[in-house]
């Protein structure tokens, strides 16, 4: 059609069309270059939102063995899939070792954020300096970590202002004297340095109280059951137990209970719903507490925020309020 036009133009009688007709294809050809332009555009902007809209992918390094952890990973992956994100979550079974061969994996894998949960506070520094070096952010979760590295903040439960409540809970119960006796955690770690202090602390201001024994309970009931059976018979005056746990309180006060010794005031730390039916029943004397669910999702949420560009605190503490057979009631298991 163009040539037949070129044709007709090129003759005298059609100069004027010759030039309407110029101007018409400049103009047709001015049109599908910039509709080319904008095809372009457009193909170059849809690259770019796919890219952008990929999952931002956070690390979350733990130990599962135990149901309180479990639910902070419950926590941590529902409140992951809310906010379109995801996480990889390891367990380091309780061993720093391993957890740094898991810090090394999220290096390697270039991932934007770790969440930690610290198997010991001092050698977990080295772990956190890798990322550092590497230019992950860190985030610690519920346990403490030693100096000399650098994290955008801690989360999770206050595990000395925790423990204080428990520790008051039980001082007040045995109205203010008597031995008594504390089942510990894995020696070096957050919790067990901090709990302990606590304990030391509260102390202070109930001198009649004597601790006699600090046995490690490793994570087992059955361990502490052995061990209470001892401990009756060697402080046949024992009047109370603070336990670094719901199930490890639990199990001291029943082998208390079966040898007649239901006198004796126990304590543990975490807010399972076992310890909330031993609280209402009477077999221990209260609890403080935890929120392991509340703490994953307050890692998960706070990663995100500082991602998106806001400037974090130090500290977001979850709080961890005393539990007796008062308000009992007014709680729901956790784990």
């Amino acid at each position: 059609m163009f040539v037949k036009v070129v044709r007709v133009v090129l003759t005298a009688p059609h100069q004027k069309t010759y030039f309407a007709a110029l101007l018409f294809w400049c103009g047709v050809l001015v049109l599908l270059a910039a509709l080319l332009f904008w095809c372009g555009v457009m193909l170059v902007g849809c690259g770019k939102s796919s890219d952008d809209t990929r999952k931002r992918e956070i690390g979350f390094l733990m130990t599962l063995d135990h149901p309180y952890w479990q639910n902070m990973r419950i926590g941590a992956q529902d409140e992951a899939q809310k906010l379109s994100v995801e996480v990889t979550i390891l367990n380091a079974r309780e061993d720093p070792v391993l957890q740094i061969e898991q810090i090394n994996e999220m290096v390697a894998k270039q991932v934007e954020l770790v969440c930690l949960v610290p198997m010991k506070a001092e050698p977990l520094v080295r772990g956190v300096q890798m990322l550092n070096r590497a230019g992950i952010p860190v985030i610690i979760v519920n346990r403490g970590i030693g100096d000399g590295c650098e994290y955008l903040c801690y989360t999770g439960t206050d595990s000395y202002a925790g423990a204080v409540v428990s520790a008051k809970i039980l001082a007040e119960a045995m109205g203010g004297k008597g031995q008594i006796v504390e089942f510990h955690q894995h020696l070096g770690t957050g919790p067990e340095v901090a709990r302990s202090q606590a304990l030391r602390d509260v102390l202070r201001d109930y001198p009649d109280i004597k601790p006699v024994a600090r046995i490690p309970h490793k994570g087992e009931r059955d361990i502490v059951k052995t061990e209470m059976q001892t401990l009756l018979q060697k402080f046949p005056n024992l009047a109370g137990i603070y336990a670094h746990g719901d199930n490890f309180a639990i199990a001291a006060a029943q082998v208390c209970k079966k040898a007649g010794r239901a006198d004796i005031k126990v304590v543990g730390m975490g807010g399972s719903q076992e310890m909330l039916e031993a609280i209402k029943q009477g077999l221990v004397t209260g609890t403080s507490y935890q929120q392991p669910e509340e703490e994953g999702r307050s890692a998960i949420r706070l990663a995100v925020r500082y991602l998106d560009g806001e400037k974090l605190e130090k500290s977001y503490p979850v709080e961890c309020p005393p539990v007796t057979a008062k308000n009992a009631d007014k709680f729901k298991g956790q784990f």
